[in-house]
């Protein structure tokens, strides 16, 4: 049973499992010792102690496997198969997890753990807790848009991790709470404010003509940071009505750019800024991996404290500028229209539920699209014949300053398929989690996989990414970038009989309210990106050390062998140093 504690009490909700798992097994072999008065010296107390803990764990699986086999029995149902590791816990796999994670393709280690296992599910049992990973995309739909919705939350330890940085925001609530936070997005993804683009033109105006700037000098950029700023500044103005102004901030030089958390990054304000919002998303993705245990590793010292602090510091003046322009409108000394941060204001008064409702869209609106536009460019860069085809598309539509509309980008058939298939390849979000809740569940049978047991209360993660690169589902190129694939009838068939092999929007009753707001920026700058610019070339010498693939990738399988710059994932799916590259103008 999860703990009835608020969410930021995780050392608390850590020292109840400890003692659960450690001090009263421990506990329990002294009061036996004691109890049966055996002559027994110092060292073989201890060590019977010790061996206490790994005895308990034991006993707990095996009471859960009979528990499991019972109720899975009664509901028809087969357990999920179980990863078997070298140590007790099963701490050689998380472990193996996380260096993996660091030194390896983006989610290798999984791909290679499903593989082996011949299966799309499996209970990794990590330190004696069940924790079921799936890569079948009928369980992903039965539980975030099936029968299975009510069932399937994200649950008390997804708030845990992410409380200090999203709090109450809507993507860190369930229930009334998260229902009342989308009531209050809503509004403002409506028809009428996503096709307005001049928002969009602005800040892609800025963002070219750094380009052009780039180009007209043959430097190298990162179009990752580039693109990073340009989507805070839309996201700003859009929800705020006040642009934070990146784009006009200190850009990363080649050669002397630091290795940020995720890509480059530089030492000013909004460089602050962006390492803590990446270091933040980084801490998140590591307790994510560690799985309930991960408070163990920050007992003494919050690593996401010092991130947060930088973020909250940078929010405060806009949220208090913005509770002041609340009080002058009450006055009747001011007038204006209405944003999503004056709407926040009229409906609380409270600046850190304020904060935090920002950050959960900043987070959607900057670090999603930024990401699904970096890999767009960088597949241009490796796939030229793609970058001539879609330029053809979009000069015979509107020449080389045409503006487009939202109606008649609608048309751009070849540019909407070549960002689903860098989506598809790249999902900008390549984990996602639900819990189950305090009774015995099922997985329905699915084409690959029988009808699985779900354990209550047991956390299910599931990757996007190896879902949407399956071969069983996208054929035998399911590795490749052809975005010719969206053009054809096969697709439209597959995804027909099964929608959830394509998923980088969400889906179900918490699809993404701003999907139709990112399709638009994404088709509008590359629109205007591809009437400015004829290619792409990577610049790899202006890569940040460290920050190439390994020479190893090239002997390895799928992607990996093919991949030139080093995709990575924290909350959303990003390039490793930055996507260093350089323009040439039309």
């Amino acid at each position: 049973m999860p703990p009835h504690l608020h969410p930021a009490h995780f050392r608390l909700r850590f020292a109840l499992d400890i003692a659960r798992a450690v001090v009263w097994p421990v506990l329990l072999c002294n009061g036996a010792l004691a109890a049966l008065r055996l002559p027994l010296g110092l060292a073989p107390r201890i060590l019977l102690s010790l061996l206490a803990v790994p005895a308990n764990g034991a006993v707990r699986t095996a009471v859960a496997r009979r528990r499991d086999a019972a109720h899975a029995a009664a509901l028809g149902a087969q357990p999920v198969p179980c990863v078997r590791g070298r140590w007790p816990g099963n701490v050689d796999v998380v472990l193996a997890f996380v260096r993996s994670l660091r030194a390896d393709y983006l989610m290798q280690f999984l791909d290679d753990l499903f593989r082996a296992h011949g299966c799309t599910a499996l209970n990794m049992r990590l330190f004696w807790e069940d924790q079921i990973w799936t890569v079948d995309e009928t369980y992903v739909r039965y539980m975030v848009a099936g029968a299975g919705f009510e069932a399937f939350s994200k649950g008390y330890y997804w708030q845990e991790r992410l409380e200090s940085f999203l709090g109450n925001g809507i993507f860190n609530r369930d229930g009334a709470e998260w229902q009342s936070q989308r009531a209050i997005a809503r509004p403002w993804f409506a028809k009428e404010r996503i096709s307005d683009l001049n928002i969009f033109d602005r800040h892609t105006s800025t963002a070219l003509a750094l380009i052009s700037e780039f180009a007209g000098n043959d430097e190298a950029f990162d179009a990752q940071d580039l693109f990073a700023r340009f989507t805070i500044d839309s996201a700003s103005e859009f929800l705020f009505g006040t642009c934070v102004d990146t784009l006009h901030g200190t850009l990363p030089v080649a050669g002397k750019a630091k290795l940020g958390p995720k890509g480059s990054s530089v030492e000013d304000e909004f460089g602050s800024f962006a390492w803590a919002f990446e270091a933040v998303q980084m801490q998140v993705a590591q307790r994510t991996r560690l799985g309930k245990p991960w408070p163990m590793f920050e007992l003494f010292h919050d690593r996401m404290a010092p991130h947060v602090k930088v973020i909250q510091d940078w929010l405060r003046p806009i949220v208090r500028e913005a509770l002041e322009q609340k009080e002058a409108t009450a006055r009747g000394d001011e007038t204006g229209e209405g944003t999503f941060l004056s709407h926040l204001t009229n409906s609380t008064d409270n600046p850190q539920h304020i904060a935090y409702s920002i950050l959960n869209m900043l987070l959607a609106g900057r670090d999603t699209t930024a990401s699904v536009l970096s890999f767009v460019v960088y597949l241009l860069a490796i796939h030229p014949e793609v970058t001539d085809k879609l330029r053809a598309e979009v000069l015979q539509a509107y020449g080389s300053d045409g503006r487009p509309s939202v109606e008649d980008m609608k048309d751009l058939k070849y540019l909407r398929a070549v960002l689903n298939e860098t989506m598809r390849l790249f999902p900008p979000v390549p984990l996602n989690i639900r819990s189950s809740d305090d009774s015995p569940r099922t997985f329905p049978a699915s084409a690959s996989s029988p009808k699985y047991y779900v354990p209550p209360n047991t956390p299910v993660v599931y990757s996007s990414v190896i879902i949407q690169r399956r071969k069983e589902l996208w054929g035998p190129d399911a590795l490749d970038f052809r975005p010719e694939r969206w053009l054809e009838p096969e697709t439209a068939k597959l995804l027909a009989e099964n929608p959830f092999a394509f998923m980088p929007f969400h889906a179900g009753p918490r699809l993404c309210l701003g999907q139709n707001f990112a399709y638009n920026e994404m088709s509008f700058f590359i629109v205007r990106l591809l009437q400015r610019v004829a290619r792409f070339e990577l610049a790899p010498d202006a890569q940040p050390e460290g920050s190439l693939p390994p020479q190893r990738w090239k002997n390895g399988e799928g992607r990996q062998a093919v991949e030139r710059v080093w995709p990575a994932s924290s909350v959303t799916t990003y390039i490793k140093g930055g996507l260093w590259l350089r323009a040439v103008s039309a």
